[in-house]
């Protein structure tokens, strides 16, 4: 039997998280809007507040970085996709919705086994499982 170079039949572990990271896609982006809005309101004078030493923006950043980190394998993914195809994956996996009526299904699942395994690859969690 001839299995496609993206197969994660045998990882459904690095699947189940590749699909997860995708439909996560939105509240990771929202937070980090919601980071990137922080700094533009006024009232900090300059003048240090907590007992710690460390700076709230400081804090923010290391967030940003983490939530940015997380985003790019699904980004990076997205444009191994051919373009005709993204919008519809994107919306059969964040949304849940029906394909496109213009390719067959067979086109369709090929491209989301290869988004996801891009998203595997790009994630590292290939990487983590020991064949």
């Amino acid at each position: 039997m001839n299995r496609s170079k993206y197969s994660l039949a045998h990882h459904p572990e690095a699947r189940q998280r590749a699909l997860w990271l995708i439909r996560d896609y939105p509240h990771i982006k929202a937070r980090l809007d919601q980071i990137d809005g922080y700094g533009s309101g006024g009232g900090n004078d300059g003048q240090p507040r907590a007992r710690n030493p460390k700076s709230p923006v400081e804090g923010l950043a290391i967030k940003r970085a983490a939530l940015a980190d997380q985003l790019r394998p699904v980004d990076l993914a997205f444009e191994e996709i051919p373009e005709e195809y993204r919008r519809g994956l994107w919306l059969n996996i964040v949304e849940r919705q029906r394909y496109p009526d213009y390719a067959a299904l067979k086109t369709w699942q090929r491209q989301r086994q290869k988004l996801l395994w891009y998203v595997a690859e790009y994630a590292g969690y290939l990487a983590e499982i020991k064949p």
